[in-house]
């Protein structure tokens, strides 16, 4: 990480785009992610500079390191009865998780800390647990047990022990935030990429086209290896998979996308997950976030499933365990350069 972030950190790159235009790059590292915001416009930099002032704002808000923050605090007095006052930000992410574990039957739950500590997928503790330390941490771990009270924007968790994991929404979140700071600065063009993961797309790239996000192949030790291509434009887009961050033990593949309803990485046959929301989309970054998780814990299936039951603008594409694409909307219209590894299912027991 600190290489990373030597290599990323504070890089700014000017470029002239006519008309008394610029177009301004930044890089850094964010809410445990390498952030690059790109902006063309007149007043790109101020809003670059903004909106990365802005992201660290709220990466003191979720981080799990920072003693002062708002899940650190849940975490302080869960069980106590204590009602924990939060930022507005904090409270409207968990509000929105709540309304989609109750959607998804529990696919979706902040409240999995419990179990992301325990399994340490991404550390250098990373373990597989025994029987008993994963039923006690699964005891630990509802999304019912989270409390919410609207008038004053707090929360509590019922359980001592308990804790809240926003990883899984805090970068689409940040996403949303970075987007409403270029629009006050009238920037119509730009890429906002939170570690390949989130992101969103204004307008054209300096060539004045679309821009062009490669899907990572989630087989390839190469993270340049691409399954698929996506063009982005005026949309917010998401990805997870399986090859982000696991371990192997015993021949076993243990990755970091915990199904909260069993406590163990989930198995529902899904290698990885692609979300696209237009513009149109309420809190689109945060939606799509929210989804890949949600969605690969459902399964090939029942995600694309529940994909049909959102409203128009939202559609993915699923990838199962035998390179078969799971696309709703027009995702497979959409995705360019496809891998002639995979094809898409249709759904009728054939595949094209």
């Amino acid at each position: 990480m600190k290489k990373l972030y030597a290599v990323l950190l504070l890089v700014c790159l000017c470029l002239c785009a006519g008309c008394g235009e610029q177009q301004v790059q930044k890089s850094d590292i964010v809410l445990d992610t390498a952030v690059t915001l790109t902006a063309d416009g007149a007043d790109a930099k101020a809003a670059i500079d903004e909106s990365m002032a802005r992201l660290k704002n709220i990466d003191g808000m979720v981080n799990p390191n920072v003693p002062d923050s708002d899940v650190c605090k849940l975490a302080q007095y869960a069980g106590s009865g204590h009602w924990v006052s939060l930022h507005p930000e904090v409270y409207k992410m968990l509000a929105f998780a709540q309304e989609y574990a109750a959607k998804t039957n529990g696919a979706f739950d902040v409240t999995t800390k419990p179990l992301v500590d325990l399994w340490g997928i991404g550390t250098d503790h990373a373990k597989v647990p025994s029987p008993q330390e994963l039923m006690a941490a699964q005891k630990l771990v509802g999304w019912q047990k989270l409390e919410l009270n609207e008038e004053n924007h707090s929360a509590r968790l019922q359980e001592k022990g308990m804790g809240v994991d926003l990883g899984g929404i805090a970068k689409g979140f940040a996403v949303d935030e970075v987007r409403q700071i270029y629009a006050k600065y009238g920037i119509k063009d730009g890429l906002i990429n939170l570690g390949a993961s989130s992101m969103y797309g204004l307008g054209l790239n300096k060539e004045g086209k679309s821009w062009r996000i490669g899907l990572r192949h989630p087989r390839k030790d190469d993270a340049q290896q691409k399954m698929a291509v996506l063009s982005l434009q005026d949309a917010a887009l998401s990805t997870s998979g399986d090859y982000e961050r696991f371990f192997e033990a015993g021949g076993v593949r243990y990755h970091h996308i915990i199904d909260p309803r069993t406590g163990r990485p989930a198995q529902s046959g899904a290698m990885s997950v692609t979300i696209l929301a237009d513009a149109s989309v309420p809190d689109g970054g945060m939606l799509t976030d929210l989804l890949t998780t949600a969605v690969f814990v459902l399964g090939p299936e029942q995600g694309t499933r529940f994909l049909q039951t959102l409203p128009r603008g939202v559609e993915g594409a699923v990838v199962d365990g035998r390179y078969q694409l799971w696309t709703t909307g027009n995702m497979a219209a959409e995705m360019e350069n496809v891998s002639e590894e995979f094809q898409f299912w249709q759904g009728s027991g054939e595949l094209q």
